[in-house]
């Protein structure tokens, strides 16, 4: 093809893309290369705003549960009285009840050490697991609807469920209004997954890890300072200042409520104010023209290092027809046959997402217990921890997975991360092996697991100021492996889950095929799959994978113990890793187009 001929193409899709993006709704924007930075950052500023509303409430949550008991106390009809009557049960069916009972007839040196108000963090976790419950119920259903309304409208009218259910907590006086403020907002929260397909939108596949590495970094950033946030406003207690609100359900902690009812009111106006509507035809002709930019780049970088004018010109048609091979490989492909692949990949990243979540979700609930049950650790020592784990891994997504994501591959860095997660989790079962707890727990009276001769070590060690101190490196060391599993695994599943929903979408954007009457059809013939859809069921049997990681790590620690629950996740991260080696697809093998095809990458070498 001629460089006039070239110059004629991109002057025809340029015009199409300014025409479609001309046909499109008011308020959307123009859809442009140079506005994905802009939609990006509208985008990132929206979620960090949201996870900060999101995250207020982790610090409050035993104070918060404990103020209804108060209050609620000898009402045995309540909701709360109920729940906590299960939560007995739960305790008693993991043998927790039976370890606690058992630690008043044994020595000091033997005691288990139960933290305090077992049933308050237990129902803590029980909401928690709630609320992913309600992800998992929601998500595929908020991503249909974004698919058919467009990401923008179904996005402002999540939050105004997330509205409401601030609203609802502000007021709750009762356990029962409580759980409903909750239930609204499982059911409505939708900004994470929308946020990931409308950057999925806008970026094309060589840009899409660094584009989706900010929703990570909103959430490094968010779960180190939301926290901090909600415990200094829980000291503000606007009953006090008025006490004429209180017959309405104000409570003392309506001012952290208030605060999050503040943040996502600042969110939904800045929404409405500024963010485009993506999933429109106008974007899409907008990022296929980028990637033709990025195949134009790619063709002179290997064109300078070519040499000769002559072997330029040789090499530049050989370049031309590998690129034209590789971007037209999908074409080979029926869409019945794309159609079918992108099911079973999206299934297997839905197992591996499903997976890595309930483990990792699981034994991160635990790690709270096992630093108060070996180390003694203050709340202060508590936050410390955890805040080293978010900075960590906030760090990491902005240095390391934003910028090298691309090039790694997506699939490289998630069994990066499940390998650190494996090492880390087996660092801190080593640690944990030390403390007459654990002993306890581990022999569970006459029913020992373990050779006399080493428990004997073992507890020999933990008298020691030295062993102390290693543990405490060795904890620290475990925690760096949650960080970078936490910066690197589901951005990047993210990612492929993404990328996946672009199989065939390579298409001449000139093409009649590939361009349609309606701004915001949703599926295409060059997009087999709704991306909203496919994107909410990934990230739902992620939800549930949460919701059910910390019932069954924490049946597990107090059943066996720490080192026997750590040292059995470390192995089963290892088999998902393994696993994952196997099922998960490569980007460079999907029918999609890439920044170079690799004989252009070759020659640039």
């Amino acid at each position: 093809m001629s460089a006039k001929s070239k110059t004629k193409g991109s002057s025809a899709s340029a015009a199409s893309t300014a025409a479609a993006a001309a046909a499109a709704p008011a308020g959307n924007g123009v859809a442009s290369p140079h506005s994905v930075p802009k939609v990006t950052r509208i985008v990132f500023t929206a979620l960090l705003l949201d996870i900060l509303a999101f995250t207020i409430i982790l610090p409050l949550s035993p104070r918060l549960l404990q103020f209804y008991r108060d209050s609620e106390h000898g009402d045995q009809t309540s909701l709360l009285a109920w729940s906590l009557s299960r939560l007995t049960e739960f305790q008693s069916a993991i043998g927790l009840n039976d370890h606690y009972n058992n630690s008043s007839s044994s020595s000091a040196s033997s005691a288990i050490k139960r933290p305090p108000k077992m049933d308050i963090v237990l129902l803590g976790g029980a909401l928690g697991s709630l609320f992913s419950v309600l992800q998992f119920i929601a998500s595929p259903i908020i991503g249909k609807l974004s698919d058919i309304l467009g990401r923008r409208r179904v996005l402002l009218i999540s939050m105004l469920g997330n509205l409401i259910s601030c609203g609802v907590w502000l007021f709750s006086s009762t356990f029962e209004l409580f759980v409903l403020s909750r239930i609204i907002g499982g059911l409505s929260e939708g900004n994470v997954q929308l946020s990931i397909a409308m950057i999925s939108d806008i970026t094309t596949p060589a840009t899409r890890s660094k584009g989706l590495a900010m929703v990570g970094i909103a959430f490094a950033i968010a779960f180190t300072v939301g926290p901090a946030m909600g415990a200094y406003f829980a000291n503000k207690d606007l009953v006090a200042a008025f006490p004429g609100l209180a017959e309405y359900g104000l409570h003392p902690f309506s001012g952290s409520a208030l605060l999050a009812l503040v943040l996502l009111t600042v969110e939904s106006l800045y929404l409405w104010a500024k963010l485009p509507e993506t999933n429109s035809e106008s974007w899409r002709l907008a990022v296929q023209q980028t990637v033709q930019q990025e195949s134009v780049e790619a063709t002179a970088a290997a064109t300078a290092v070519s040499g000769s004018s002559a072997r330029t010109t040789t090499t530049n048609g050989s370049i031309t027809s590998s690129s034209s091979s590789s971007s037209s490989s999908s074409s080979h492909l029926d869409q019945e046959k794309i159609h079918a692949l992108q099911q079973s990949y999206l299934s297997r990243l839905s197992f591996t997402h499903f997976a890595h979540l309930f483990l990792f979700s699981g034994m991160e609930f635990t790690l709270t217990f096992l630093t108060f049950h070996l180390f003694d650790f203050s709340h202060m020592q508590q936050g410390a921890l955890l805040g080293y784990i978010g900075i960590l891994s906030s760090l990491l997504q902005g240095g390391y997975v934003r910028r090298r994501a691309h090039i790694v591959g997506e699939k490289r860095m998630v069994l990066q991360g499940m390998v650190a997660a494996a090492l880390g989790l087996g660092s801190i079962a080593l640690v944990s092996g030390g403390g007459g707890s654990t002993i306890s727990l581990l022999l569970g009276g006459e029913k020992s697991i373990l050779p006399s001769t080493l428990i004997d070590a073992i507890a020999w060690l933990d008298t020691q100021e030295w062993s102390r101190k290693t543990r405490m490196w060795g904890l620290y060391a475990g925690a760096t492996g949650l960080a970078v599993t936490s910066a690197t695994v589901v951005n990047c599943l993210t990612s492929l889950a993404s990328l996946v929903c672009d199989m065939g979408s390579n298409t001449d954007p000139t093409s009649p095929s590939t361009t349609t009457s309606s701004p915001q059809n949703h599926k295409t013939p060059s997009q087999p799959i709704g991306k909203g859809l496919a994107l909410g069921r990934f990230r739902s049997w992620g939800q549930l994978g949460r919701a059910a990681g910390p019932i069954a790590a924490c049946s597990l620690y107090w059943r066996v113990g720490p080192l026997v629950c750590y040292g059995a996740a470390s192995f089963a991260v290892f088999m998902i890793a393994f696993l994952a080696s196997r099922i998960l697809p490569e980007v460079r093998k999907l029918p999609i187009r890439t920044r170079a095809s690799p004989a252009v990458v070759k020659k640039t070498q």
